[in-house]
């Protein structure tokens, strides 16, 4: 009857799709522990990819390996005269050499560079460590080639002489300065030998903030050649490097105690 119904109910086995409490418990485990890891794991990825994005990107993957400032200076030489070509695949526009000084008439002696102004009248005495880098062209006596356009490879080697002068500051922090010399012919003159050289000059502080991004942000793309620069490079180029461009002569102070490099305005 109903009372022996009953019994067998209370006796017999959890009929089939019944849960018990234990196996519930093991579940509802499981499952927060399941939760937790992804928590877990979502916050891991959230960090791991904010530090990636604080991260800031690297100056250049070119790195200097010398000791030596000099020798550190002379390999930036040689990589950025690498990446200026007559053509692509072909050999550099200009070989570029570096050093401390540009024919000390006084060496060791402390070094000054006199900038002038435009109009002339004024002129700053800036001292602190200058870095030189020397570019020779294909003629004689580093002079620019019989089939090297001055006005083609103006705006080609202000670049180039810009990049110079990144990699030295940021890789070479002894030096304030850098002055990059451009190849004779630059300047006009019935002398050559008595003319003033074409240089561009470089504050360590008129750079700060391009020192501290990737180079490529401030010189994009590659670096033009004599056949691909086109009119909107030749336009950039000059807006970034028109007040760099001095000419340079070498002296001493009345003392004889100090060498005076003389930078007068060509802009």
């Amino acid at each position: 009857g109903r009372g022996e119904l009953a019994k067998n109910l209370e006796s017999g086995p959890i009929p089939m799709g019944s849960v018990s409490a234990t196996t519930f418990t093991r579940r509802f485990r499981l499952a927060y522990v399941a939760l937790a890891l992804v928590v877990l794991a979502t916050a891991g990825l959230t960090w791991l990819l904010a530090t990636q994005t604080d991260r800031p990107a690297p100056f250049s993957s070119f790195t200097t390996k010398d000791d030596d400032p000099v020798k550190r200076a002379q390999e930036i030489a040689t990589y950025v005269e690498g990446r200026y070509l007559a053509a692509p695949d072909q050999t550099p526009l200009v070989r570029v050499d570096a050093g401390e000084d540009d024919t000390p008439r006084l060496p060791p002696a402390q070094q000054v560079v006199a900038v002038g102004t435009n109009p002339p009248g004024l002129v700053s005495y800036e001292y602190g460590g200058v870095l030189f880098f020397r570019m020779c062209a294909a003629g004689p006596d580093c002079a620019l080639g019989p089939d090297q356009s001055r006005d083609v490879l103006a705006p080609i080697l202000a670049q180039e002489a810009h990049e110079l002068a990144l990699y030295g500051l940021k890789y070479v922090p002894e030096a304030d300065f850098v002055i990059t010399i451009l190849p004779p012919g630059f300047i006009s003159g019935a002398d050559s030998k008595s003319l003033p050289r074409a240089v561009h000059f470089s504050r360590r502080s008129d750079l700060d903030e391009e020192l501290d991004q990737p180079v490529a942000t401030t010189l994009p793309g590659a670096p033009p050649t004599p056949a691909t620069l086109t009119p909107a490079q030749a336009t950039r180029i000059e807006s970034q490097a028109a007040k760099t461009r001095y000419t340079l002569t070498s002296g001493v102070d009345a003392a004889n105690t100090q060498n005076i490099y003389t930078l007068t305005p060509l802009f």
